[in-house]
């Protein structure tokens, strides 16, 4: 566990200017794009499980009989 320990405090952040020169902008926008792009995926993986766990519909969700109506729909003449 020691070892472990030690090799996650060696690691060190380097420049992207001294290893990819004038595309290290490019690299780093195009690192940030695809980190959000993978962040909204495992959400939406996440939430689709979440919703196949077989919880119970909520009594205001009334749109897929998860309970009894509360009020009454507004009608044209109103």
């Amino acid at each position: 566990m020691g070892d472990l320990i030690r090799q996650l405090g060696d690691i060190r952040v380097t420049n992207l200017g001294e290893n990819f020169g004038v595309l290290s902008d490019t690299i780093e926008v195009s690192v940030s794009v695809l980190l959000m792009l993978g962040g909204i995926l495992i959400t939406f993986l996440i939430q689709r499980w979440a919703d196949k766990a077989g919880e119970v519909q909520s009594a205001a969700n009334v749109g897929k009989g998860g309970g009894l109506r509360t009020h009454e729909e507004r009608g044209i003449r109103e």
